[in-house]
């Protein structure tokens, strides 16, 4: 999953979540329809989880492809100067 992607998602996610807190709050919610929130909520806040463990994933690759090209870099300059 690409990182926009993952980010789209995510923000799909709160919006639902704002939403669900919102109706929620209304008191004169019935408890079935308060209890069916509550049900899509955890589920909700559990797919977040997996969407920040991809995030952190594709942020680790990131950074070790980064550190990667990095060493290649320095490998090339030591090559050149020493010629």
């Amino acid at each position: 999953m690409d990182t926009a992607s993952t980010q789209q998602d995510f923000g799909a996610v709160k919006q639902r979540l704002e939403y669900i807190a919102d109706a929620v709050g209304n008191e004169d919610m019935p408890l079935e329809e308060a209890l069916d929130l509550f049900e899509e909520a955890v589920a909700l806040g559990m797919k977040v989880g997996d969407l920040l463990e991809v995030g952190l994933d594709d942020a680790e690759e990131a950074a070790s492809a980064g550190e990667d090209s990095a060493q290649e870099g320095d490998a090339a300059a030591a090559e050149a100067a020493a010629n």
